[in-house]
């Protein structure tokens, strides 16, 4: 055998052979969970990432969903999401309550390189939404770094809509109860309503006096 084929038989033995199992992390992964978020997209969340792994019971209010993606006893995909009720700008809202059960926003999605090209993300998407639906959940979202353009199609394939760049939604719950998404600087916000009781505006494709008219028009249709 020559040195080109010994080479090519030896990448190809390194080669993944399982399939990809996708299911909820368990409690004592915390750790490997939020290895491989910290390696693909870093971010503010991962701490409590490991807590609510490790420690169910520390979960905030309404549905936390944490999967991850397994291949030969590797983690190599993980999502996590919850309800938009956690966030201290949505509680302080009057009637906030009425939120609880309403709106998830996905939190985290990374994909481990020897697994990309697969659409493993999107499998990960689809088992979280089925998931919110089956509880009654009525919208989801969230929001991806604006100079990763690549992210916009991606998403957009799986069914989300996509804001531009900083730009303003608002999602209408009813006459009095509403949810913004503002996106971090440089950010676009992704969203899909999964029911018909969530109207949504989105400013980043409107003037902000048709916005506020679209929002008052929505008011008007849940009265």
């Amino acid at each position: 055998m020559g040195q080109a084929a010994r080479r090519k038989a030896a990448l190809a033995s390194r080669q993944p052979t399982g399939e990809i199992t996708i299911r909820d992390a368990a409690p004592g992964e915390g750790q490997r969970v939020r290895h491989l978020l910290d390696r693909y997209i870093g971010g503010e969340g991962t701490a409590d990432v490991v807590s609510r792994i490790d420690h169910p019971r520390t979960s905030p209010p309404g549905l936390w969903v944490q999967l991850v993606a397994e291949r030969d006893g590797l983690l190599v995909g993980a999502l996590t999401a919850g309800d938009i009720f956690s966030k201290p700008e949505v509680r302080e809202q009057p009637q906030a309550e009425a939120m609880l059960g309403a709106h998830a926003e996905f939190i985290n999605l990374a994909v481990h390189r020897d697994a990309r090209g697969q659409r493993l993300g999107h499998r990960l998407l689809a088992e979280a939404e089925q998931r919110y639906t089956s509880a009654g959940y009525r919208c989801l979202s969230g929001e991806f770094t604006a100079k990763q353009t690549h992210l916009r199609d991606y998403y957009r394939e799986a069914g989300f809509e996509i804001g531009k760049p900083g730009g303003l939604v608002v999602m209408v719950f009813s006459e009095q109860l509403m949810c913004p998404l503002e996106p971090h600087n440089g950010a676009s916000a992704i969203w899909k309503a999964v029911s018909s009781g969530v109207k949504v505006v989105n400013f980043s494709a409107v003037s902000a006096a048709e916005g506020e008219r679209l929002i008052e028009q929505a008011i008007r249709d849940f009265q």
